[in-house]
């Protein structure tokens, strides 16, 4: 089990029932505002100090899960700092991990550098389902990402995804609904 991960980030799809569905059969790592669906998970992530800043005393509260950052200053007391490489193309093999253009992204090179073997992803939607952004929907004022740069994290999910079959590391898009095809497609029943 421990070098299998799950990893749950926030499209559209993301629901409850997928995030029940894994507890226990793998490691889990949440991002950003998921962890309200799986406040069971090992690990919290996300790339923004001001998320954190934002969510740090509710996580605190109502979670045991360990909080990762990956934002390159910024340091606190609880959460522990993996800073990301900003100008990795794809992923760090060693290391560290990259900025992956976004939370999910860099949450997957997380999997890796914490030993992944095969990696389940949910809620990777790579798109708005109409005026829902996330499964929680916006996230409040100055965190809200206005334009999501889909087009050119698609890029960088797709060297991602060479980085991993050359690794031999499977990873399983098991989304509800995606725009990515980089990631082998399965159902997640079939797969965990």
């Amino acid at each position: 089990m421990s070098d299998t991960w799950v990893v749950m980030a926030s499209g559209p799809s993301m629901c409850k029932e997928d995030a029940d569905y894994v507890r226990g059969k793998a490691k889990v790592i949440v991002v950003n505002t998921t962890f309200r669906l799986a406040r069971w998970a090992d690990l919290v992530y996300s790339n923004d100090h001001d998320w954190y800043e934002a969510h740090l005393d509710e996580l605190r509260e109502s979670t045991e899960s360990t909080f990762w950052c990956g934002h390159p200053t910024w340091r606190h007391l609880y959460v522990r700092s993996l800073p990301f490489d900003k100008t990795a193309p794809g992923l760090v093999r060693e290391g560290g991990i990259a900025w992956g253009m976004n939370s999910g992204g860099a949450a997957l090179n997380l999997a890796l550098y914490l030993g992944a073997k095969k990696i389940v992803m949910l809620g990777y939607d790579q798109g708005w389902d109409g005026d829902k952004p996330r499964w929680h929907g916006r996230h409040p004022g100055a965190l809200q990402n206005q334009k999501p740069g889909f087009h050119r994290w698609a890029k960088w999910y797709e060297q991602a995804a060479k980085d991993f079959r050359e690794m031999g590391v499977q990873v399983w898009n098991c989304s509800r609904q995606t725009t990515l095809t980089c990631f082998d497609r399965a159902e997640l029943r079939d797969v965990l």
